[in-house]
């Protein structure tokens, strides 16, 4: 196990054994060491004591040996086996002998003469191997002056000595034992503590590395390691605030649905900030007014809708702010303390403290309203910044989101567009009917916002043909397809009704049932005859119809008969409103049909082409073909309004009878 604490703890316990080693060699052995030397010290008192009073010089050995036997049994020699006297020739003169510390079994048949040898042989040092350390002697020499007299040799016992300091080693090895248990117990406790910040700094690192960026460590010192453990709980909160943001943006460039958008970034933040509460308000600023909208809470929902009006000095304010601030910054609250109000009817709401402006691009898109942090502490300067950043990037995104939205409205819209024109574009005829004496030609220039014209021509006989140019209020596909239905009708009637104005009469009829009165059609129907030369027409509310006599110079007929549109009154008013017409055409004359937008079209100046340049042109181009005469027209009408976007279809028919 490779662990900094048990490291840590056989570093202490080396050190302390170190000590513990010094310690016991001057508390124990060198005590002992020195109360052996004090013995050996008062056994050569002893020695010196009998040598300085010379007595080897009597000849009473009898009274040297009583002496040196009361020294024997005295307090002093408590500890004495013999003492002895020598002469020079080392002769023994005296001894006392204390045979309680020999092992020597029946002493009491000892002679004189084997005390001796005793005594002589305990001063040569020659005693058994086993009792080395249980004796020593310490021998003395008597002298007078410069002369050697013999020697004084004390021999004594170490025996109790031994034992006092082995019991005296055992108690120190048993204090110097539980000391040690104690140091080592003690480094681990003290190795664990220290260690077990570092522990938990080595575990959270690994949860990090493996994405859980929430692992947070408790400070319990102000140390090193206290800082550290501080330095660690930052940089934890920064990834796990990089890896939000990381999160925040990716969901935010994928989140396309504009509604899911703004709830997501409401839902996202309150959790990020750890808010009790939180509502986004969106602002709409027009000409007129500017008010703030929100059905977007968390983690309570806003239901109904919440709109209300900004007052203008409280907005113009708040515009000043790019960044979050408190309310208490804000001079004019009257709106949001009406915010407020509101607020609290739908939510548990005691107090808003944090307003974050929504800004992209230096418009301020909207707020996010943020209640008290859930933690009592309240929100600190790096959850101030990070909430700078999340509002940052939530306005970029909900501006995105927001042209996302009029983008895709925009691609429907012309999606609309495109399948309007391939409608309006299959309900045209193919090509114009050849008949003999007659060059009919029909064209229609759908504007860039598909109309709702239409002209078609229906086959009756060999020599008739039915003529139908229609204008559809209304634009796109709604427009496209009730051109649609019209077609369909016009089809089956004209087969089934020969007269104009019975057919239309007809028609009315059942467009009349639509219940949308906004979308009805403007229509001239008639019947070419080729053989009569003669044109049978009404009209339903179109533009005039036009003749250009081959014989007047300069002039045309406009011919508009009584009529109303298709669709908008019943068939007893629209019959009584409505006038069958017939003309009869010459060689060299031109039926011409047209819809308003010829007529309505604008230049750079909001000026009208106008019926007077239409009739101009007609006259200008009698000579030539249908077709040309068409070609020609749109030229002018394009070069009038300088190739401008037209709003509204050009059509128009043209039949010139030989």
């Amino acid at each position: 196990m490779n662990k900094i604490w048990i490291k840590l703890s056989a570093v202490i316990v080396v050190i302390v054994l170190i000590l513990m080693a010094i310690v016991f060699y001057f508390f124990t052995a060198r005590q002992i060491l020195s109360d052996r030397n004090e013995l050996r010290l008062n056994m050569q008192r002893i020695a010196m004591q009998i040598a300085s009073i010379r007595l080897a010089q009597t000849e009473d050995l009898i009274i040297y040996q009583e002496w040196i036997k009361r020294i024997l049994e005295s307090e002093a020699g408590k500890d004495i086996v013999y003492i002895a006297i020598f002469d020079k020739e080392r002769r023994v003169l005296a001894y006392s002998l204390n045979l309680v510390y020999l092992e020597i079994p029946n002493t009491e048949l000892l002679t004189t003469e084997d005390e001796l040898e005793i005594v002589e042989q305990l001063s040569r040092g020659q005693v058994d191997e086993a009792s080395w350390n249980d004796f020593d002697h310490v021998p003395v020499e008597i002298r007078s002056g410069r002369q050697n007299l013999g020697k004084v040799d004390v021999g004594f016992s170490l025996v109790d000595f031994n034992q006092m300091a082995k019991r005296k080693l055992y108690v120190n090895i048993y204090i110097l034992g539980g000391a040690f248990i104690s140091v080592v117990l003690l480094s681990i406790f003290i190795g664990k503590r220290i260690t077990h910040p570092l522990n938990q700094l080595s575990n959270a690192m690994i949860d990090i590395s493996h994405g859980n960026y929430t692992a947070q460590i408790a400070a319990r010192s102000n140390d090193e390691i206290g800082r550290l453990t501080n330095s660690f709980n930052y940089m934890s909160r920064r990834l796990h605030e990089k890896a939000r943001l990381e999160d925040f943006s990716r969901d935010l460039v994928f989140t396309f649905e504009y509604t899911k958008l703004l709830q997501m970034v409401t839902e996202r933040i309150v959790t990020y900030m750890n808010a009790q509460q939180g509502v986004l308000f969106l602002l709409h600023v027009d000409a007129d007014d500017a008010y703030a909208v929100s059905m977007w809470g968390h983690p309570q929902h806003i239901n109904p809708q919440i709109s209300i009006s900004f007052d203008e000095n409280c907005l113009n304010e708040c515009l000043r702010f790019k960044e979050p601030f408190i309310p208490s910054a804000l001079r004019h609250r009257s709106t949001f303390n009406e915010i407020l109000v509101l607020l609290r009817a739908q939510i548990l709401l005691e107090k808003v403290e944090i307003i974050a402006p929504l800004v992209s691009q230096g418009e301020t898109l909207g707020f996010l309203l943020l209640a008290p942090e859930n933690d009592p502490s309240g929100y600190d300067a790096d959850e101030m910044m990070f909430l700078r950043t999340l509002s940052q990037q939530s306005g970029m995104a909900i501006r995105n989101g927001f042209l996302l939205r009029e983008l895709a409205e925009q691609e429907r819209l012309q999606k609309e567009l495109e399948i309007a024109r391939d409608v309006q574009q299959n309900l045209l005829p193919l090509a114009a009917p050849k008949l003999q004496g007659v060059e009919i030609s029909g064209v229609c220039v759908p504007a860039e916002e598909v109309g709702g014209d239409y002209y078609d021509f229906f086959h009756i006989d060999d020599h008739r043909v039915g003529i139908a140019l229609a204008d559809v209020s209304g634009k796109g596909t709604s427009a496209a397809f009730y051109m649609a239905e019209i077609k369909g009708m016009m089809n089956s009637l004209t087969h089934l009704i020969a007269s104009p104005k019975e057919l239309v009469r007809h028609l009315n009829n059942i467009l009349n049932k639509n219940p949308d009165k906004r979308i009805f059609t403007t229509m001239i129907y008639g019947v070419l005859d080729v053989d009569h030369k003669d044109f049978t027409f009404v009209r339903a509310g179109h533009n005039a119809l036009v003749v250009k006599r081959a014989n007047q110079n300069g002039d045309i007929d406009v011919l508009i008969p009584p009529g109303m549109a298709l669709g908008l009154a019943k068939d007893e008013l629209f019959g009584k409103n409505i006038q069958e017409a017939n003309i009869n055409f010459d060689s060299g004359d031109i039926l011409f049909l047209y819809t308003d937008g010829i007529s309505e079209a604008m230049n750079d100046q909001s000026e009208e082409f106008g019926e007077e340049r239409l009739y101009s042109l007609i006259c200008e181009q009698e000579k030539s073909r249908p077709h040309e005469m068409q070609r020609q027209i749109i030229r002018h009408i394009n070069e009038f309004s300088n190739n401008r976007p037209q709003h509204d279809d050009i059509t128009m028919i043209v039949a010139k009878f030989s």
